[in-house]
């Protein structure tokens, strides 16, 4: 009877050992999941003796064991970083090996991690590959192309003097106009060298009848217009620079209709400069009418309207904003005056009047608060920021929406019949790059699996290392159609 009693225990005993123990799918993103590759990793390039320090590149797959001491299981792939084993630095703070011989690899882990102890235990398998492309792209230099150069070079900065210079003299323009921005730089040789430079001109606050060039005082405006220009140059082989041509385009102002009714309103563009004085006016007569401590700016003009009566009406919608100058320091507004973002907007409309052969204008301004679109809903159960802004159905109005109820499981803790649980979500894998890519022509590339496909001509031949891994699984179906 006792012998029967053990050999029930042991078999009782064994059969609970040979359960396999519950896990479930992880986040490849998760922290918890960093950790443990974090410690697999750190015991890897601790083992190694010498070459360099291997990196995290993307976590691929993640699970773990249930309970307090969970054991995970993790799939990473890894590439050779810049620090060598000797230096005893930590993986983290090395950056990718940009070259073509820099090794990747392909790690499967088990991580059994003890909060309580403190204590890690690690057993895992590494493969290294030195090179897995199948081909290997190369561009020879084409010595008599055009090729990019920086744009702060002397020859650059000579050329575009040259033809700003050239474009302020002879274009109708009333204003100057000054670089602000170079787009691209190109020179190809040629008995010497041709330059192609792409650029950008703005309109300034100096007038050709007071400044006959640039000047440090010339600066540009918030509206000024903006000339996209291309410019060519020659430089011979004495280093002179020769025939210098550019061509700019305005932006196309709106054209206005011919009056058919003389006395009836007229639009005119919102950045004519026909506004600015008026603009200027309206903003100085507001400020120096209201109680508020800050001066005001305007922020946006929204239509202008000009009608001749005994003399002209001008009818203008404009936006302004608070700005940081307080009435108590400065004077005036000016030009340092910036505008604070937290502040609510104020919505005006002038009404000016202005009889030229008396040489008086007569402002009226009015400002109030701007009242935006606003929606107003119930946000209804397990609301998301996307459905924040959509209309609520009429079963939601009426409270039926289709929202799970919170009571789904009886007192038992069973499922109601008819009922399911929604399904988990999955996992996110495989997981971000841990830092980015910086000198790569392309990804890395990691071995795959021989595959039926890979058999077949279209997809044998020509295959760019640089899209390889990117292209989506190929179905045998689709050579057979």
């Amino acid at each position: 009877m006792k012998a029967f009693i053990v050999l029930a225990l042991c078999c009782s005993f064994f059969s609970i050992r040979a359960i396999p123990l519950a896990f479930e799918f992880l986040d490849c993103d998760d922290p918890d999941v960093f950790k443990a590759v974090d410690a697999a990793l750190k015991k890897f390039n601790g083992d190694r003796k010498t070459g360099n320090q291997f990196a995290l590149y993307r976590v691929m797959e993640a699970k773990k064991t249930a309970g307090p001491d969970p054991l995970f299981y993790v799939k990473y792939r890894i590439l050779e970083s810049n620090c060598t084993t000797e230096e005893n630095k930590h993986w983290q703070h090395c950056q990718y090996k940009v070259s073509a011989e820099a090794k990747t690899g392909e790690c499967t882990a088990r991580v059994h991690m003890n909060d309580a102890d403190k204590t890690t235990n690690v057993s895992q398998e590494c493969k290294i590959f030195s090179d897995v492309s199948k081909i290997r792209l190369s561009e020879a230099p084409c010595l008599g192309c055009s090729h990019r150069i920086s744009s702060d070079s002397p020859e650059v900065s000579e050329i575009l003097k040259k033809a700003i210079q050239k474009f302020n003299k002879h274009s109708g323009e009333f204003a100057l106009f000054k670089l602000v921005e170079i787009k691209e730089a190109k020179r190809q040789v040629l008995n010497g060298w041709e330059y192609k430079i792409n650029y950008e001109i703005e309109e300034t606050n100096c007038s050709k009848g007071q400044f006959q060039d640039l000047t440090p005082e010339c600066r540009t405006t918030s509206r000024g217009r903006v000339a996209k220009c291309a410019a060519e140059a020659f430089q011979n082989l004495q280093a002179e620079i020769l025939d210098v041509a550019s061509d700019c385009k305005l932006p196309v102002e709106e054209t206005v209709v011919p009056e058919i009714c003389p006395g009836c309103p007229r639009i005119i563009p919102s950045d004519s400069p026909e506004l600015k004085e008026l603009l200027k006016l309206s903003i100085d007569k507001y400020n120096l009418e209201s109680d508020d401590e800050f001066y005001y700016n305007i922020a946006e003009v929204l239509s202008a309207t000009v009608q001749m009566v005994a003399g002209k009406k001008y009818q203008i919608n404009f936006n302004v904003g608070k700005t940081n100058c307080s009435k108590s320091e400065f004077e005036k507004l000016n030009e340092d005056c910036v505008a604070l973002f937290d502040s609510e907007p104020l919505s005006c409309n002038a009404e000016i009047h202005v009889i030229p052969w008396q040489n008086k204008i007569f402002p009226q301004v009015n400002c109030s608060e701007y009242y935006g679109v606003m929606l107003s809903a119930r946000l209804p159960p397990g609301f998301v920021p996307f459905r924040s802004s959509l209309p609520l159905s009429e079963e939601e109005e009426d409270g039926e929406s289709q929202s799970p109820s919170p009571e789904i499981w009886k007192d038992d803790g069973q499922e109601p019949e008819g009922k399911g649980l929604p399904e988990p979500p999955h996992p996110r894998c495989p997981g971000k790059s841990w830092k980015q890519l910086v000198g790569f022509l392309a990804p890395p590339s990691f071995p795959r699996e021989f595959r039926d496909e890979d058999l077949l001509p279209s997809t044998a031949e020509n295959i760019d290392p640089a899209t390889e891994n990117n292209q989506e699984d190929f179905d045998l179906t689709d050579a057979l159609a």
